[in-house]
């Protein structure tokens, strides 16, 4: 397999910054394993064994790492005249080198899914370059600019995905790596009725041993309790039971505990 190009330029792109780190992951192994066409196999089962050998993950998880991509505007997935899946890197001809001079894998008729999701200023075109590589039957008009894509999607969630996070993040006792818990509660999306359940659950660990202890150097980031559901582990977050108040003597009921008895 021919060696493949990684830019300087990914550190900054916006299209991988929407990413969770898994997508991001299956990304990059992507490029590796990809033709010089830039298709490959798109089932979520044939990815999940080829592209992660040593610990392989479940299909669904894929399936989610794999709809991220879609999504973005990097990856489109089509079915070929023999009935199997496969998938297109979006942006390859653009960044990749081609030597071969036919594919491995079926070329695209036409794409299952196409880029709901913009790209960065890098990879606005690629989509339609990808339409006249391939020969891919898909209305133009699909394809948005991705700023515009960005401030719609913005709008339509409106300020109540901000309002629940800095209703969560007001009482969230560390308050370090907002960012990550930013992208972590965005990929979350919790209802009010999970948001309530998230801040009673930071509630429940602040009175807890492990969150109290040691002047709180046992409470986790903000984006670890979320990425792993801390809210749900209400019997390890045992609460400490207030302590009893001490019994005060009272010296106004006359006894003159000097007196010695007599």
């Amino acid at each position: 397999m021919p060696s493949r190009i990684l830019k300087e330029s990914i550190c900054t792109s916006e299209s991988l910054a929407y990413l969770s780190a898994e997508a991001e992951v299956l990304f990059y192994r992507l490029i590796v394993k990809a033709d010089d066409f830039g298709l490959y196999y798109g089932s979520p089962k044939i990815l999940a064994s080829l592209l992660f050998p040593l610990n392989v993950p479940t299909e669904k998880k894929v399936s989610s790492w794999l709809a991220e991509l879609v999504n973005g505007g990097l990856v489109a997935t089509y079915r070929a005249e023999d009935g199997r899946q496969y998938l297109k890197l979006l942006s390859w001809d653009k960044h990749q080198n081609r030597r071969a001079t036919k594919p491995k894998y079926p070329l695209p008729q036409e794409f299952d899914n196409t880029c709901s999701q913009g790209v960065s200023s890098d990879n606005s075109d690629t989509c339609a370059q990808m339409q006249a590589d391939s020969s891919v039957n898909v209305n133009e008009n699909v394809f948005e600019n991705v700023n515009e894509k960005r401030k719609r999607v913005s709008a339509q969630r409106g300020a109540g995905v901000d309002d629940a996070f800095d209703q969560f993040w007001s009482v969230y006792p560390r308050k370090v790596g907002k960012k990550d818990a930013v992208k972590v509660w965005n990929q979350i999306r919790p209802n009010p009725d999970l948001t309530n359940q998230i801040v009673q659950g930071v509630e429940r660990w602040k009175r807890s041993e492990q969150w109290t202890k040691d002047d709180g150097r046992f409470i986790p980031y903000p984006a670890t309790f979320l990425r792993g559901e801390r809210w749900n582990e209400y019997d390890r977050a045992e609460v400490i039971p207030s302590p009893k108040p001490a019994t005060v003597k009272n010296y106004d009921d006359g006894e003159d505990f000097l007196d010695g008895g007599e």
